[in-house]
């Protein structure tokens, strides 16, 4: 009896990787970036690319410069994922778990509520795809958006 419950774990194993395996390949890839001119009536201006190598993503925030009242929004491909919060220092992060839409070309946005008492409005990001953890500056000011592209790899 026990060979058949060690052959239904495998079985069962198997059939959920092979389900994460298919979504990624039914995944629609975009070959070239997808970041709009513009949003919420502001101009966007791509400020770099970060390449990881999966879907799943962990981002982390947090003011850049001295902390002096910045309030932002972060959205990932028209889906808000932050919305109007106060930057702190890298000793508060705002750490969120995402899942990318797109194989290839994603992007980040950074909408600036406000200029802090420093203009213009910086944020740092981490981003973390379990293997590797890159970090970047995003500015954004009240007349545009900063954004990044993210390509998964």
């Amino acid at each position: 009896m026990k060979p058949y419950k060690n052959y239904i774990l495998v079985l069962f194993v198997l059939s959920i990787l092979s389900c994460e395996i298919i979504d990624d390949v039914l995944t629609e890839k975009n070959e070239f970036s997808i970041v709009p001119s513009s949003s919420f009536g502001r101009d966007n201006y791509i400020l770099g690319t970060v390449y990881v190598e999966s879907r799943k993503v962990t981002l982390s925030i947090w003011d850049h410069g001295q902390i002096d009242g910045d309030i932002v929004s972060i959205y990932i491909n028209d889906n808000l994922i932050i919305d109007n919060w106060e930057l702190s220092g890298s000793n508060n992060k705002y750490t969120v778990d995402v899942e990318l839409d797109y194989r290839g070309y994603n992007y980040i946005l950074l909408y600036a509520h406000n200029e802090g008492d420093i203009p213009p409005n910086t944020v740092s990001i981490s981003i973390d795809d379990g293997v590797t953890m890159d970090d970047f500056i995003l500015e954004s000011n009240l007349e545009s958006n900063g954004t990044i592209d993210l390509v998964v790899e």
